[in-house]
């Protein structure tokens, strides 16, 4: 058999497992639809000891065959729950790694965590967390087209830079710590509902019963919020689903809701 010498090897990507391809493999793994990804991120905010968490759309309107529609273009979710250290948030953002890999005692633990439940839904992903106030943050990202280009090939060191001011007015829970989670660069055909509206609402039957038991308790509180260009559409804290019809002011049908 002929050896291949160095410089034909140069020629040839021979990494075991081709970041460009890799990611693209992870998008399609792990998460049903887009309420079960946001799900992950709600776990992430509880696991960090946050008491609120905001799920909040941002809707523009989009040409979409002859017609204007409102479409996602961003969704965020942001708690007030410890923050991260730069060198956790870093962590965070790895595929495969993360601060609780041993801990058997998470709500969800599905999947691969932050990143791989982000990307399944959109193309970037950027994180805020603050232990030092909202002005203080350190940010970080991860952009599928600068992965799929060979441009991003590892997770950015986080620098410091403020929560955006947008985020502020739409959220009730920016604190001394938190973490804010931005979805932006959407394909359509990944989100499950396009609408804001639709997201959110599907969204509540699931973390309504994944999380009944905090929220009814009044332990955790989950605000699901819409926003567009010209201003709020829907803005609700989530209702416990309780499959066992035991609970009160709950998002199941009358006559159990009560």
């Amino acid at each position: 058999m002929n050896q291949i010498t160095a410089n034909e090897e140069s020629r040839f990507n021979v990494d075991i497992i081709p970041p460009e391809l890799a990611v693209r493999a992870m998008r399609d793994s792990g998460y049903r639809s887009t309420d079960y990804a946001l799900a992950e991120l709600i776990d992430n905010s509880v696991q960090a000891n946050a008491t609120q968490v905001d799920v909040v759309c941002f809707e523009i309107m989009k040409q979409v065959n002859q017609r204007k529609s409102r479409r996602i273009d961003q969704i965020a979710v942001i708690d007030n729950g410890d923050g991260m250290t730069p060198e956790t948030l870093r962590i965070a953002l790895q595929f495969g790694n993360g601060t609780h890999l041993k801990d058997r005692k998470g709500i969800g633990r599905f999947g691969m965590g932050l990143p791989n439940s982000s990307i399944s839904q959109c193309r970037r992903l950027e994180v805020w967390s603050w232990q030092a106030g909202p002005q203080n943050a350190m940010w970080t990202y991860l952009d599928v087209d600068e992965i799929e280009q060979g441009l991003l090939k590892s997770v950015p060191v986080p620098e410091q830079r403020p929560v955006p001011q947008e985020w502020r007015d739409r959220s009730n829970v920016i604190e001394t710590t938190g973490t804010l989670v931005l979805w932006s660069n959407f394909d359509d055909h990944r989100l499950q509902w396009r609408g804001a509206k639709a997201t959110l609402e599907n969204t509540e039957v699931l973390i309504g019963r994944m999380y009944r038991k905090f929220i009814d308790a009044g332990d955790l509180i989950i605000r699901l919020a819409a926003f567009s260009e010209d201003g709020a559409s829907f803005d609700a804290p989530t209702r416990v689903n309780d499959p066992l019809y035991l609970m009160s002011d709950s998002s199941t049908p009358a006559p159990f809701d009560k």
